[in-house]
């Protein structure tokens, strides 16, 4: 590389093919079509002849701009190296451990005594321990960048890297994209450490905090709901991290089912929401840093609070002195009071403002019921029966469930409630809410016959069909055509006689002389078919009961009792009509009368 050109951040569709960097092409013209298809920064200079495009460094895809800063260290290096005679310091004598000490130190700032260790390992002569600190600060001043580009990529993301454009110029009015997030309370509360999840309305910055228990599908939707309500608008999308809680079953189905498209930020990327990590350190700053039990920002500050509490109380620990619900009210406070209100530095203007300028229209959020529904929990799949659907060991039924006989169904919940299920057909569309009889107070006989009634009408409405198709086609007569064509072709068939010869035996001489048989009539043939009538019991059902107690008491008395009859006793106590001869002796002091008595009796 020539000298202006390996410390450019500019440079031209000539100067990137010549360098040959690691994924791009080597050609000026491969280098202009990859330019314009990705979208690369540039900026136009005067060249000879006119203007031409040069490319910014840091706008290069990461292979080749990782590349380009590898090989600019290593001419750093170089250029550090006399040529000819060794002249200079010992480092400059010694280029092979100059070299080691740069890979050390690109791993990890190891002490100048732990990278002595690690050199003595490989090589013969070195240098004094004073001379390798004087190069590790040198080496640590001079390639800054390189060193916390490999020891810690976040922090060269945060401090180093070009950031020249704005995330919020990918949308262009209100609501049009929201990030969501969740950080850990930097404020101990009484009832424990909690979470906060955090909404942003990128174009805007409008914001809502939501104090909760963790970062789960029940809190991320109870945010998204509670958030649509309140504001009164629905995003187009959604921006989120690839958390448990934000990408799973019910988040998805849920953002499907209202038509919020979910955009996952790419692995090892929390930049691509910038916006709602900024809010949630602004609110530590400005609020969390004041509040008691607050945590620290980081390990070491969390050490230095620590020990002014164990100096201040004689233990290490913070103490917490405010609950979730007095911190839920604090963020509220801040957002609404505060950071609302106050010019935006990037906006240059408060986000209320913002909010208020927007060119297009937000999408209106539906009704509480529908999101309610809508975002409720994805259980699983289940068969519809004639008992319904089967759940926790309960059983969910719905008048509506009677098409779906025999077919599967997506089954969703709503957490706060036992009682119910919600019902989705495979096309994902809800069908109805089913219900738990016992577990919703509901009279289980009532369901039942509710179930059976809808039932009933959905037969007969089929059956109201099939008779109008009746009308159309008879069975009846597609029969009789089919008998009548088949006899007519029988009678058509003409079979001409074989030759035969006679033939006899014993026993068929017999039957030759045997008497003609007497074939009954009609009314001789019912008298032969006819039944005897059923005998019926004479026992009354206080009969029944007094035989029933009498056998229980004897197996209770430990007397020998039939088992068959110990069993039939039992069964019968738990019918209708053995509570109904109990309830009238309770009443009454006396069994209730046979049927066949009541009659004698009234009449």
């Amino acid at each position: 590389m020539s000298g202006p050109v390996s410390h450019a951040t500019h440079l031209s569709a000539q100067d990137i093919a010549d360098l040959r960097l690691n994924g791009l092409p080597s050609t000026k013209a491969g280098v202009r079509v990859r330019a314009s298809t990705e979208g690369w920064p540039f900026e136009l200079r005067k060249v000879r002849g006119g203007e031409a495009s040069f490319y910014s460094v840091a706008g290069l895809p990461d292979a080749a701009r990782a590349d380009l800063i590898s090989r600019r260290a290593d001419a750093a290096l170089s250029a550090m190296r006399p040529v000819g005679r060794p002249k200079g310091d010992w480092f400059d004598r010694h280029p092979d451990v100059a070299d080691a000490i740069m890979v050390i130190l690109a791993q990890h700032k190891h002490a100048s005594t732990r990278v002595m260790e690690m050199l003595k390992a490989q090589f013969d002569e070195l240098p004094s321990l004073r001379s390798l600190k004087r190069y590790i600060l040198k080496i640590e001043q001079q390639h800054k960048v390189l060193l916390t580009a490999e020891r810690d990529p976040d922090k060269f993301k945060s401090q180093y890297r070009p950031a020249l454009g704005r995330m919020d110029a990918t949308v262009s009015y209100a609501h049009e994209m929201w990030e969501i997030d969740t950080t850990k309370a930097d404020v101990m509360c009484t009832d424990g450490r909690k979470a906060i999840l955090g909404i942003i309305d990128r174009w805007s910055r409008r914001t809502r905090f939501l104090v909760v228990e963790s970062e789960s599908a029940q809190s991320v939707r109870q945010m998204l709901v509670t958030t649509m309500l309140a504001w009164g608008v629905m995003p187009a999308v959604l921006k989120v991290d690839n958390g448990s809680g934000f990408i799973n079953a019910s988040i998805i189905a849920s953002l499907d089912a209202v038509g919020i498209t979910l955009d996952a930020c790419l692995p090892g990327h929390p930049e691509d929401k910038p916006h709602v990590e900024r809010v949630f350190g602004t609110f530590n700053r400005e609020r969390a840093s004041m509040l008691k039990g607050f945590l620290g920002h980081d390990v070491a500050q969390a050490q230095q609070l620590r020990a002014r509490a164990k100096k201040k109380n004689g233990r290490a620990v913070i103490e917490a002195a405010i609950d979730s619900a007095e911190l839920q009210r604090i963020l509220d406070a801040w957002v609404d009071g505060t950071y609302h209100q106050r010019k935006h530095s990037m906006l240059g203007m408060p986000p209320m403002e913002k909010w208020q300028r927007s060119p297009t229209p937000a999408r209106g959020v539906p009704s509480e019921s529908l999101l309610k529904i809508a975002f409720s929990a994805v259980i699983g799949t289940a068969t519809v029966t004639k008992r319904g659907v089967r759940w926790k060991n309960g059983r969910y039924w719905a008048d509506s469930l009677v098409p779906f006989m025999g077919k599967q169904v997506m089954l969703r919940w709503d957490e706060g409630d036992l009682g119910a299920l919600y019902v989705f057909d495979e096309a994902g569309h809800y069908v109805d809410t089913a219900i738990n009889v016992q577990r919703e107070g509901f009279s289980q006989q009532a369901a039942a016959l509710a179930a059976r009634r809808e039932m009933t009408a959905f037969l007969n409405q089929q059956r109201e069909e099939l008779k109008k198709k009746k009308a159309s086609f008879s069975i009846d007569k597609a029969v009789d055509a089919v008998l009548r064509d088949e006899a007519e072709r029988a009678g058509k068939l003409t079979h001409f006689p074989r030759p035969t010869e006679a033939r006899s035996t014993p026993a068929m001489d017999s039957i030759a002389h045997a008497p003609a048989l007497s074939v009954p009539d009609a009314a001789q043939l019912d008298a032969l078919l006819v039944k005897p009538a059923p005998v019926r019991s004479t026992r009354t059902p206080a009969d029944k009961m007094t035989e029933a107690d009498a056998i229980i008491a004897a197996a209770k008395r430990g007397e020998p009792v039939d088992a068959d009859a110990l069993k039939r006793a039992q069964l019968y106590a738990t019918t209708a009509e053995y509570r109904a001869e109990k309830t009238m002796i309770v009443a009454f002091g006396t069994p209730a009368a046979a049927p066949a008595q009541r009659r004698q009796g009234a009449a």
